[in-house]
């Protein structure tokens, strides 16, 4: 059975208004062995090694497809196709009117995946849903950039010599797991602003010396 919560996304243009959806809880991401494994249970009697070798098969001939111009559509699974993007440092805007952009290197950006309609109902009907908390969870949306949660931090860092954990996550509008990891990261590059002094839950962070 699949498992879901409520999200609910912060009002950032003090509307009043509060939007909620449901989102997916994921417990776990399949390998390709786990994957084979289930596979083996709706095909008992062919082999793990062949389905193994079919999915290494499947994957090299949808690259070679892919890089020939081709998109592959897969009965009751969607349709793959490649994007692009440029991968030089001109601008993307014309810049005089007989400017062709004759000129220009292109690479793959991404395989982008359309689910098939098949897929998709078999998806609706099939799935049952649990719902694992009540309530709804608060999605703190960044209001900031990186750069001016730096700045939010360095000004209190400034006024009192230190910030905590718990005043850079209110300061910026995150939640704590989330200032945590981003504090962690900062502090750990010798080039940002912001060291850390203290262990655990005495921890804190103050303005890095030299800065």
């Amino acid at each position: 059975m699949a498992k879901y919560l409520l999200q609910e996304m912060n009002d950032v243009r003090n509307t009043g208004k509060r939007t909620v959806y449901p989102k997916m809880v994921t417990d776990q991401t399949l390998t390709t062995k786990e994957f084979i494994d289930e596979l083996h249970k709706h095909l008992r009697t062919v082999d793990k090694g062949v389905l193994t070798g079919v999915m290494c098969g499947m994957a090299d001939t949808l690259s070679s497809l892919l890089s020939r111009g081709y998109n592959v559509t897969l009965d009751d699974i969607g349709t793959f196709s490649m994007s692009l993007k440029f991968i030089d440092d001109k601008p993307t805007e014309i810049q005089e009117e007989d400017d062709r952009l004759l000129y220009r290197r292109v690479g793959v950006k991404d395989i982008n995946f359309k689910t098939s309609p098949e897929m998709l109902h078999e998806l609706r009907t099939e799935t049952k849903f649990e719902r694992v908390m009540t309530g709804a969870r608060v999605l703190k949306k960044n209001l900031y950039t990186l750069e001016q949660r730096i700045e939010n931090a360095l000004a209190i860092i400034d006024d009192k010599g230190h910030i905590t954990l718990g005043e850079y996550a209110q300061v910026n509008n995150l939640s704590r797991t989330t200032a945590s990891k981003e504090l962690a990261k900062i502090s750990s590059d010798p080039n940002m602003p912001i060291d850390y002094t203290g262990q655990a839950s005495h921890k804190i962070w103050i303005r890095r010396k030299g800065e």
